[in-house]
Formats: structure tokens, C-alpha cells, sequence
């Protein structure tokens, strides 16, 4: 129509999703545009309390100082305006293992982003279908969807050559046994460090007729004091 205005929409508000890595939670928080002054700063917190990011507003820009669930550091992301308000989905990535811990976009997008990656975890639920079994419910379908991983891969072996690997779930951990010797490796799977432990690990292997907690290194004390339950 002759005359007619158009209009142009410019996006206000945006949601960032990160997890928490005190308690394993993901967290979706609204960031309005007009919210975030020049020189001010915005913290978000989990609703353990934890902090997850605070935000900056400085000549233009946003820094994000994001506590990284998976490495423990402080991510400094500078970032235009423009790129945290025009509605795309934008992937908060570990500076150290490259790992996604979280994303910045619509509300829609950043849910189906979160949904999307979290399938296979959703999947394995369904399959073990008891969720109260488990002291850490989601800790334990992110690490035995990493074991998954880790065994299709090629990555999983023992010691003494044995190729049939079984894994039984407890409630706080995951043992994997060797059906040949009879070898026992053991992995906690409670805390986000038990995640962040499992993250890391480019191989499994368990050492041959042995029963041991293969990151012995760091829980040496904290197996130490455990019994195995029957």
C-alpha cells in the first residue's frame, strides 16, 4: 500500500541457559537489553545459590564471566549487543575441554537446544525407568551416556585382553566388570567432579584381576570409607 509505514522489531529479550556446577542443574534465565546499564553488572544464581554468570555491560560491550561446570575456571566472553539479542542461538562452549555448557538465544531456540542434547540422556531414563533409584539422577545419565561414548568408540578395554565388558549401576556409581578375569573398575557418579572426571577420560581400561576405583587419584579417600553395596 502507497504510503504505508514498515516496521522493524528489534528483539529485547534473550534467555541463557548454563548449568550449574554445584548441583548439575540447568538454569534458564531472561536477560532484557534494557536492563543491563553501562558500567553495570548482572549476576545470575542458581537457586542453590551458587553464581553462574555475571554479566557486564562496558563501551558497548558484554563480558560473561561464566562459571564452567565442566573445568572449574572462569570463562571471560566479551561479545557486541547485537549478537546476544537478535534472537540467533549462540553456544556457550568450554575454553578447555570444547564442550558446550550452555547457549544464549530465544526462549524456543535455547530449549530445543537444551532438549536436543539432553535426548539421549532423556532416553536412558526411560530405559532404566526408575529416576529415585539414584542418588544424582542426572549426574548419572550424563556419565553413563559418556560411558556409552566411550565403549562405541573403541575406548573401553582390559588389561588382560578380555573383549565381553559388563556394567552394573548402582545407585551412586558405575561398575564395569571383565567376565574374562573377573576385574572390577569403578566410577562414581554423584557430583558434577565425577562428571567433569568422566568428561576428561580418553580411555578406560581396568587393570586385570583387580577391583579398584579407577580414579583412585582423586577419591582415594572418599572410596576408602565405602562399602560395596549387595
Amino acid at each position: 500500500m502507497e504510503g504505508a509505514c514498515t516496521k522493524m522489531l528489534i528483539p529485547t529479550q534473550t534467555t541463557i541457559a548454563l548449568r550449574c556446577f554445584s548441583c548439575g542443574k540447568m538454569n534458564f534465565s531472561a536477560l532484557s537489553r534494557f536492563g543491563l546499564g553501562e558500567g553495570k553488572s548482572i549476576k545470575i544464581v542458581c537457586e542453590c545459590g551458587t553464581c553462574l554468570v555475571l554479566i557486564t555491560k562496558n563501551k558497548g560491550s558484554i563480558t560473561l564471566q561464566v562459571e564452567c561446570v565442566m573445568c572449574e575456571a572462569k570463562h571471560l566472553l566479551k561479545y557486541r549487543p547485537f549478537q546476544l539479542w537478535n534472537g540467533k542461538l549462540l553456544k556457550i562452549i568450554c575454553e578447555n575441554t570444547d564442550i558446550e555448557i550452555g547457549c544464549i538465544g530465544s526462549a524456543e531456540s535455547v530449549r530445543q537446544s537444551v532438549k536436543s542434547s539432553d535426548r539421549s540422556i532423556s532416553e536412558m531414563a526411560d530405559e532404566i525407568g526408575y529416576d529415585r533409584y539414584f542418588l544424582n539422577p542426572e549426574i548419572m545419565y550424563q556419565v553413563l551416556d559418556l560411558l556409552r561414548k566411550i565403549t562405541e568408540e573403541g575406548r573401553l578395554s582390559c588389561g588382560c585382553g578380555g573383549s565381553r565388558l559388563e556394567a552394573e549401576v548402582y545407585p551412586d556409581r558405575v561398575e564395569i566388570n571383565c567376565s574374562l578375569c573377573g576385574a572390577v573398575g569403578i566410577i562414581f557418579a554423584e557430583t558434577v567432579k565425577d562428571l567433569q572426571w568422566v568428561t576428561n577420560m580418553e580411555e578406560i581400561q581396568l587393570e586385570a584381576n583387580t577391583y579398584r576405583y579407577l580414579d583412585d587419584k582423586r577419591l582415594r579417600k572418599r572410596g576408602s570409607s565405602r562399602k560395596r553395596n549387595t
